[in-house]
């Protein structure tokens, strides 16, 4: 009888208190479940036990404390107790999946880079783990010592997918080789949830979508700013005969935009705030249309053929707009004028039915690219380990 052994992967760069990371999470376990259905998957164990047990996960020491990887205190504890808890020590993990999103670049600087990954990859490269880098937005690596390190940390990887033309060519600006590097879509396109029944009454709704990392650490004008933009936008949703919905992707900072915006409306909205991601993605795609600024609230709309409109605070956002086919709805804070334009623009396109079929085929060619990327990963990942299932 052959011998099977499961496949244990650490999943880095997932937070238990982000949306757009959970997500990631559930797309990874989808696939995982779908290929590997006997893999062991594996998130940090500062994670809250309830929430990883209730997905199944497995846990691994944390890494990213301090100045050395202290991960390798776990193999000190008895094998039995481990496996009680469901703690994977280092040299039991065959791959890892960075899943950061957007963590590796000026923005972050160069502690982030050499801590969650440069320092260890090394060693996960001398104990010939599978290393692969998700889908994610990266640099630019123009910060003293950032290209250097990146050079490094990439040549250490298997496969590194970047998200974005932009990123790509801030890969190449660093110097590095790009053999190993290619460009695929954030994956989560491929997720779909049912809306629930109880909530039957936002289908068709106009949504606003508020983003705290738009205004975090910035003067007061610009809060003001994109508190004025997002009033623009409701005032104007509000104009139609369609419900208009203020959707909190993420945490405190969000709901606190939402409450003043609510505060300068002629006629407040309602606010839907649901923990759960895949009932927020499933939300996002029951939409008339949306203005978002939370980057996975974009690719949910998007990726259900849902209109939509961004205002962001990175590259990020108008690359993932000229992915869908759709550059012109990309809206620049700064630029007020232009703002009663786009949105007219984004009305009439959640009218248009053209539109919308022109928007679904893109969506359908962004899920085959990530089909494709998946593809790849689970035929190296075969290769490597032939007795797992």
């Amino acid at each position: 009888m052959k011998h099977v052994k499961p496949i244990n992967v650490e999943i880095l760069g997932v937070s238990p208190h982000n949306k757009g990371a959970l997500l990631m999470l559930e797309a990874i376990r989808e696939k995982f479940r779908q290929e590997f259905p006997k893999a062991r998957l594996a998130v940090p164990l500062t994670w809250p036990a309830d929430q990883r047990l209730s997905l199944g996960l497995h846990c691994t020491f944390p890494r990213e404390r301090g100045r050395l990887d202290t991960s390798r205190l776990s193999e000190l504890l008895p094998q039995r107790l481990r496996k009680g808890v469901g703690l994977l020590s280092p040299s039991e993990i065959d791959v890892v999946l960075d899943a950061s999103g957007f963590a590796y670049g000026d923005y972050w600087g160069l502690p982030k880079l050499q801590r969650r990954l440069l320092r260890v990859a090394g060693p996960w490269k001398t104990d010939c783990k599978t290393l692969i880098l998700l889908p994610q937005a990266l640099g630019p690596f123009d910060g003293r010592g950032m290209a250097a390190a990146w050079r490094e940390a990439q040549g250490r990887a298997d496969m590194v997918y970047v998200r974005d033309r932009a990123s790509m060519a801030y890969v190449h600006a660093a110097g590095a080789q790009a053999g190993n590097v290619r460009l695929s879509p954030d994956f989560t396109n491929l997720l779909h949830p049912a809306l629930p029944e109880r909530l039957a009454d936002v289908q068709g709704a106009f949504l606003l979508i508020p983003n705290e990392k738009v205004v975090v650490g910035q003067d007061a004008g610009r809060r003001a700013g994109y508190l004025e933009f997002l009033r623009v936008c409701a005032e104007r949703f509000l104009a139609t005969d369609r419900k208009v919905l203020l959707l909190v992707h993420e945490g405190g900072g969000d709901r606190r935009l939402a409450g003043e915006l609510n505060a300068l409306l002629s006629r407040p909205i309602d606010v839907v705030d649901e923990p759960s991601p895949l009932v927020t993605k499933a939300i996002i795609g029951a939409a008339h249309a949306t203005v978002s600024s939370r980057f996975h609230g974009l690719i949910s709309a998007l990726s259900a053929a849902v209109p939509s409109a961004a205002c962001g605070w990175t590259h990020k956002y108008g690359e993932l707009m000229s992915d869908y086919g759709c550059p012109d709805f990309n809206i620049d804070l700064s630029d007020q004028s232009s703002w009663p334009h786009k949105l007219e623009l984004l009305v009439q396109a959640a009218q248009d039915s053209a539109a919308r079929a022109a928007l679904r085929s893109a969506a359908q060619q962004q899920q085959q690219r990530s089909e494709e990327m998946w593809a790849d990963i689970f035929g190296l990942l075969r290769r490597r380990y032939p007795a797992a299932v």
